[in-house]
């Protein structure tokens, strides 16, 4: 089973078919074994991601962990705080400042 890694800063790989727990998913020529049942599309943690941590994709982060992620757990809404206004207000300030400068 494969998992894509979209940046080398992520802490999450997108699994590509239905995963079982104890399936074994090959990301980067580096195996993980998933902790739980992940389904497709979804993502599984590369690492160990602690409470507060920002969940990272693209090189960008997606959220916040809502509890200590293990690598090979699944990594969706249950452990995950969304961040969209926070990440919106940042990217808000960037531009105010920019455009004054």
């Amino acid at each position: 089973m494969i998992g894509l890694l979209m940046s080398k800063d992520d802490n999450v790989a997108v699994v590509t078919s239905n995963v079982r727990s104890g399936d074994v998913i090959t990301v980067e020529g580096k195996e993980y074994s998933a902790l739980q049942d992940i389904p497709q599309g979804h993502k599984i943690a590369v690492r160990d991601i602690s409470t507060a941590d920002y969940i990272m994709k693209y090189g960008k982060p997606i959220g916040r962990a809502s509890a200590d992620i293990k690598c090979g757990e699944w990594v969706h809404c249950h452990n995950v705080e969304d961040i969209t206004e926070e990440i919106s207000r940042k990217y808000a300030e960037n531009y105010r400042k920019h455009m004054t400068e």
